[in-house]
C-alpha cells in the first residue's frame, strides 16, 4: 500500500525534498495576497496517521530522501511531544536525511515555550521557514497577516533561540504604491534584528478572487510598477547593513533572479544590480522585463544578446496594437507565476 497525503505547497528550495502532511491547510487562512487552502479548514493530523504515511512513504522511496518538508501552514501547532514523535518516526525510517523543515507562523513560534521548540530541533527539525511577508505593522495590518511587527521578530529569535536555521520570506511590493518605504525600511530593520540565516524575496502579485484584489479594485492597494518594485528592494537592501544571512530570489515571480548571494560581504554587489537595472534606458528596462516576464531572459547582462530583439519588438507591436499596458501585461504574466 503506498497510499498517502501531501498539502499542496512547499518552498521553492523544498522542489527535492520528501512532502510528508502533518497539519492540513492554515489555522489563519485570511492573508489578503494568498490564494491556496481558500474554504478549507485546518486540522492537525494524529501521530498514527503520519507514521502510517510514512510507512507508506518508506515502501515507495526506500530510505533514498536526503531532506524532508513537513507540511502544510503550520504543522507546529502540533503537541510538541506528537511532533517529537513524527520527526523521531522520520528519522528511524529514513535513516540518510539530512534535513528536516517546516513552515511555521512566528505568532506561533512567538508563543511556544522555548523548552518546547528546543526539544523539537534537538528531535531532528533542522530548518524553519516563516513568511514575515512585512515588518511594517501598516502593510501586516492591511495584508490581514494576523501578526504584528513585535511578535514577526520575537517569533524569529526564538526559533534562532532555540537552534534552528530560520528562512524569512519577505514579500516586496506588498505595501503598494502608499506604504512602500516603510515596509522596504520596517522590514529590513526587522530582520536585522531577528538575524535569520536566510532572507527570501517573493514578489507580490495580486491574484484574482483575493481579498488584495478586492483592496485593489477598491482603490485601497495601487500596486507598484515593475520598475518602483526594484527601487523598493533597494532601499530594502540598504537597510540590511551588517546582517549576516543568505538572500536569495529564487521564485519565478522575482524580476531580478541574479539577487543572490551571502551578506555583508555582497551587499554592495547586490545594490550594484538593482542599480544596473535602474540606469537602463526606459526602452531598455522594458524589453528586459518583457523577456524576463517571457522567461527569455535571466540576467540583466542578456539584454547583450541579440537572440530575442526580434521577437521583443513583435510581442511590443502585438500590445500597442491590441491596446495593452505592458505593465498590465507584466502583472499578468507575474499571476502565472503563482
Amino acid at each position: 500500500m503506498t497510499d498517502f497525503e501531501q498539502g499542496p505547497i512547499r518552498p521553492p528550495s523544498e522542489a527535492a525534498s520528501m512532502l510528508v502532511r502533518v497539519s492540513r491547510n492554515c489555522p489563519w487562512n485570511r492573508c489578503a495576497f494568498c490564494p491556496v487552502y481558500k474554504k478549507r479548514k485546518f486540522s492537525l493530523r494524529s501521530v498514527d496517521q503520519v507514521l502510517a504515511d510514512l510507512d507508506a512513504m518508506r515502501e515507495l522511496y526506500g530510505d533514498a530522501p536526503a531532506t524532508v518538508f513537513l507540511q502544510d501552514a503550520n504543522p507546529l501547532l502540533t503537541k510538541p511531544d506528537d511532533l517529537v514523535k513524527i520527526i523521531a518516526g522520520i528519522r528511524e525510517r529514513f535513516p540518510k536525511v539530512e534535513r528536516i523543515t517546516a513552515y511555521a507562523r512566528s505568532h506561533t513560534l512567538a508563543r511556544r515555550k522555548l523548552e518546547d521548540l528546543e526539544r523539537i530541533r534537538q528531535a531532528g527539525l533542522n530548518r524553519i521557514h516563516v513568511g514575515m511577508e512585512s515588518g511594517c505593522d501598516d502593510v501586516l495590518t492591511l495584508v490581514s497577516k494576523g501578526s504584528t511587527r513585535a511578535e514577526q521578530i520575537e517569533g524569529g529569535r526564538r526559533a534562532k533561540q532555540a537552534g534552528f536555521e530560520l528562512s524569512e520570506y519577505i514579500m516586496p511590493g506588498l505595501g503598494g504604491k502608499e506604504f512602500s518605504k516603510a515596509h522596504a525600511d520596517d522590514s529590513a530593520s526587522a530582520l536585522v534584528e531577528i538575524k535569520p540565516d536566510f532572507v527570501r524575496l517573493r514578489t507580490t502579485a495580486v491574484i484574482p478572487a483575493t481579498p488584495l484584489a478586492e483592496l485593489q479594485e477598491q482603490g485601497k492597494f495601487v500596486a507598484l510598477t515593475e520598475l518602483e518594485l526594484v527601487e523598493e528592494i533597494r532601499r530594502f537592501l540598504s537597510g540590511l547593513e551588517g546582517l549576516e544571512t543568505r538572500l536569495e530570489s529564487d521564485h519565478m515571480l522575482n524580476l531580478l533572479m541574479e539577487l543572490r548571494g551571502d551578506l555583508p560581504g555582497d551587499l554592495e554587489r547586490l545594490i550594484g544590480i538593482c542599480d544596473d537595472f535602474l540606469k537602463l534606458s526606459k526602452d531598455e528596462q522594458l524589453k528586459f522585463i518583457l523577456a524576463r516576464r517571457l522567461g527569455w531572459m535571466g540576467r540583466i547582462e542578456d539584454l547583450d544578446k541579440p537572440a530575442f530583439q526580434k521577437e521583443i519588438k513583435r510581442v511590443f507591436s502585438d500590445l500597442e496594437q491590441q491596446g495593452i499596458d505592458p505593465e498590465e501585461f507584466f502583472s499578468e504574466m507575474r499571476k502565472r507565476m503563482v
